[in-house]
Parts: structure tokens; sequence; C-alpha cells
């Protein structure tokens, strides 16, 4: 009987303990002890695999580590979980690919974000937010400009100048914007 109500108790506080775990795994981060964060994103995972922002986190862990194949296997994971994504993990797995040198995919997964049209730079602003904390948050911020100039890139380096000009409007457009409102 005690295990049975162990067992009760167990799965009613699962929901806190992931909370807790998913804490800890942002404090590892901000310390930059990125083998914990990556550590207790698993033990989350065995918890709950369809958990998107562990495998969001394990995939910024990874990044952080330079294990870039497992950071694609991860942001991966959280398309298959939510194939509308068109934040954080559609933009670090168009980086993976990018620092890859798979410009087609990096192509396709910076799209996806940039398809969110004018909402695009505040949900990404905000999920980087989410899953970055600190500096590493800080750093990320303007992302959408970052998003753009890494697309303007690929498109250069696939030869496609139709779209590259495309994108140097929108970049230049949007660097501009941005400008007045900073200053």
């Amino acid at each position: 009987m005690s295990i049975l109500v162990v067992g009760v108790l167990l799965f009613l506080s699962r929901s806190f303990i992931i909370g807790q775990m998913l804490v800890r795994v942002t404090s590892y981060s901000v310390n930059s002890s990125y083998s914990d964060a990556v550590r207790i994103c698993k033990k989350i995972l065995f918890l709950d695999p369809g958990n998107k922002q562990a495998w969001t986190s394990l995939g910024y862990a990874y990044m952080d580590l330079s294990q870039t194949d497992n950071a694609i296997a991860a942001f991966e994971r959280v398309l298959s979980l939510d194939p509308e994504d068109k934040g954080a993990a559609s933009f670090e797995l168009a980086q993976a690919y990018y620092a890859k040198g798979d410009f087609a995919k990096a192509i396709e997964s910076f799209e996806r974000v940039r398809s969110a049209g004018p909402r695009a730079a505040a949900l990404l602003d905000a999920d980087i937010l989410k899953y970055r904390h600190g500096t590493l948050g800080f750093r990320s911020l303007n992302s959408m400009q970052t998003l753009l100039g890494f697309l303007l890139d690929c498109y250069k380096k696939t030869g496609n100048n139709v779209k590259a000009v495309e994108i140097q409007k929108e970049y230049d457009s949007f660097k501009n914007k941005h400008s007045r409102i900073l200053f």
C-alpha cells in the first residue's frame, strides 16, 4: 500500500520536479556548466520524453559544447514535437546547419522563423531570452537582424542572388528601423 501511495505522490509531483530540474538547467547554463545542463536535460527527458523546453535547452547546451550534430538532433526533435515552431528551436537549428556549411537546410530553418512575419522579431527575442538567461540572452538580442544577416549570407553562398537582394533590402529596412528605435 505504501508503494502505491509513494507512486501516486511521485506522479502528482512530477510537474513540480521537472520544473525544478529546468531551473537547475538554466542555472548550469548561466554558469557555463553545459555538461551538467545536458545531464539534467537527459534526466528530464527520461521522465517526460515530450518536454519541448528540455529538448530546446538540451540543444542549446550542445551548441555551447560545440556538439553541433547532437544539437541538430535535439532541435529537430523539438520540431517533431511542434512542427509550427517559429522561434528559438528553428533559429538555433538554422545556426547549427549554417555552422556545418549546410546552407540549404539553414535557409529552410531561417525562413521558417521569418515566415512568422511582423511577429517574428518579438517571438524570436522572447523565445531566446526564455532559454538564454543573463549575458547569454542579451548577446542574442536583436536576433531578427542576426537572422536576416545569416539568411543573406546563405543565399549568397548558394548563389541565389535574387533572394539575396530581397533579403538585403529587408535587412537594411529592419536595421534602419531598429536604429531609429534605439537612438
